[in-house]
C-alpha cells in the first residue's frame, strides 16, 4: 500500500514521547508498505537529520517553523473558533506539498496528533476522492482532557485560554472522529475520555511500546561504598516534568538526605528552563541538560522515579525505566496506562511522606529493588513490544498478512516467573 503520514513534528530523533511513537510508527510501516513522510520541524536542532529521516520512507516533505512566532500567529485561530493547536501546526506550504503526495496515489492517510487532521480536512483531492481512500488518526492522548486539566491547575490569568482550547479541540476530536475511518489512543484509559464519554466503535487502544534491545539491564554490580543515586528523565521544558520534579527535588528528597545524606538527585532532559536549572543550587542534585544517551544516567541510578501530578497516556519514562531493569518509584497518575502491578512491578506512592519512604525503602534493600528490577523487565518484554503493539495498524490498514508475518527482528518474549 501507499501511505502517507501525516506527523506533528519530525520523528527523528526519537527523543520525546510523541517523537518516539512517530518514529515507531513510521518504521513499522515502512517495513511493508511505501511510506511518504510530511511533518513540521519546531526545533531547529532536528534540521541535522533530515536525510536521516529521508532515507527511511520513499518521499519526505517537511516545513520548518518558528515556535514564538507560531504561537502569536495561532492565537488568530481564536477569531474563527479555531483550536490553537490547529492553527500552530498548520503551514499552507506544507499542504500544497501533501496535496501533490496525494495527487501521486496513495491508499491510506494516517494523521499523528490531531491538529494533522486540518491537512485532510483543507486537501482539495480528499473533498471528493475518486476511491475509498483509508484514513486512520492517532490521537496519541485526548488532548483535549489535558487542555482542561491544566485549565484547573493554572492560574486565573492563564487558565482561561486552557479552558478555551480543552473546548474547542474537543469539538475538533468530534468532527475527527466523524469523518475518520479508524482513531487510535495511547491507552484504554485515554479511550474513556473521549469527549462527551462517547463509546466509538472505531477507536482503538494501541499502546506505546520499548525498543528491548536498546533499552536493558547493564549487568554491572554496584560498589558497595557507591552514593544512592535517583534518576528523573524528561524533557525539561515540558510543564508536567517541570512541575513533578521540583516537587520531589523541594520536599521529597530533602527527606530522603535527612535518612541518606549521601544520596543524589540528577534530573536529565533536554531544554531545563530557569525552574528546574535552579534546582541544581541544593546540595546533591545535578542538572544535566540534554545528554546523547539517556542510558548512561539511567544504568548509574539505583531507582527512578516518575512523580507527575498531571499524566497522559504513556509515560515512556516508566517503560524505559523498566526496561532498564530499574525499581521505579511513581505517583498513579504516572502509573496510567501501564499493565503493571504496585508493589510487583514498581512501586506507587502519593504524598511527600509516602514518596520519600517509598524512595528510601528501595535504596537502602537492594534485595527488593532488584527483585523489583528483574520483575520490571519482564512486564515490559511480555507487553510492550513495538512490533507486537503497532500490529493493530496493519489490521486497521486491511493489511491480512500481519497476523501471520513474523518479523526477523522481533523477539517472542514472555514473564518469566521467576522475576515475579
Amino acid at each position: 500500500m501507499r501511505v502517507l503520514v501525516l506527523a506533528h513534528r519530525m520523528p527523528f530523533p526519537p527523543n520525546k514521547g510523541d517523537k518516539i511513537r512517530s518514529f515507531n510508527i513510521v518504521e513499522h510501516l515502512a517495513r511493508r508498505h511505501d511510506v511518504a513522510l510530511a511533518c513540521l520541524v519546531d526545533d531547529g536542532g532536528d534540521l541535522r537529520h533530515v536525510d536521516t529521516m529521508r532515507r527511511r520512507v520513499g518521499r519526505f516533505a517537511f516545513e520548518r517553523i518558528r515556535p514564538l512566532i507560531k504561537k502569536l500567529w495561532s492565537l488568530s485561530s481564536m477569531l474563527r473558533g479555531q483550536p490553537i493547536s490547529v492553527g500552530f501546526f498548520y503551514s499552507r506550504q506544507l499542504q500544497r506539498e501533501v496535496d501533490e503526495i496525494i495527487a501521486t496515489g496513495i491508499d491510506a492517510v494516517l494523521c499523528i496528533c490531531s491538529p494533522m487532521a486540518e491537512y485532510v480536512f483543507r486537501s482539495r483531492h480528499l473533498a471528493n476522492p475518486s476511491r475509498h481512500i483509508v484514513l486512520i488518526m492517532d490521537l496519541i492522548d485526548i488532548d483535549s482532557c489535558k487542555w482542561g486539566q491544566y485549565a484547573r491547575q493554572k492560574p486565573f490569568w492563564t487558565s482561561w485560554i486552557y479552558r478555551y482550547e480543552a473546548v474547542h479541540l474537543a469539538r475538533y476530536e468530534r468532527r475527527i472522529a466523524e469523518t475518520f475511518d479508524e482513531l487510535t489512543v495511547v491507552s484504554e484509559q485515554e479511550m474513556r475520555m473521549f469527549p462527551g464519554g462517547l463509546q466509538l466503535p472505531n477507536l482503538h487502544a494501541m499502546s506505546n511500546g520499548v525498543d528491548l534491545a536498546y533499552f536493558q539491564p547493564d549487568g554491572q554490580t554496584k560498589a558497595a561504598n557507591a552514593p544512592p543515586i535517583i534518576a528523573f528523565t524528561g524533557a525539561m521544558d515540558y510543564w508536567p516534568n517541570v512541575e513533578g520534579v521540583r516537587w520531589f527535588a523541594e520536599n521529597v528528597f530533602p527527606l530522603v538526605r535527612r535518612e541518606l545524606p549521601a544520596a543524589e538527585l540528577y534530573i536529565v532532559g533536554s531544554n531545563p528552563v530557569r525552574e528546574v536549572q535552579r534546582l541544581e543550587e541544593s546540595e546533591g542534585i545535578t542538572v544535566t541538560g540534554y545528554v546523547d544517551d539517556v542510558r548512561d544516567y539511567l544504568n548509574l541510578a539505583d531507582v527512578c522515579i516518575a512523580p507527575l501530578m498531571i499524566a497522559r497516556g504513556i509515560q515512556n519514562k516508566v517503560l524505559e525505566a523498566m526496561a532498564m531493569g530499574k525499581p521505579v518509584v511513581c505517583t498513579p497518575e504516572a502509573l496510567e496506562g501501564i499493565a503493571a502491578t504496585p508493589g510487583q512491578h514498581l512501586v506507587v506512592a502519593s504524598g511527600v511522606a509516602d514518596f520519600a519512604t517509598a524512595t528510601v525503602s528501595l535504596l537502602c534493600d537492594r534485595e527488593r529493588a532488584t527483585r523489583i528490577g528483574a520483575s520490571a523487565r519482564a512486564r515490559v518484554e511480555a507487553h510492550y513490544s513495538w512490533h507486537a503493539n503497532l500490529r493493530l495498524l496493519d489490521r486497521l490498514l486491511g493489511d491480512g498478512a500481519s497476523d501471520c508475518a513474523v518479523d526477523p527482528d522481533d523477539e517472542i518474549v514472555g514473564e518469566s516467573s521467576n522475576a515475579q
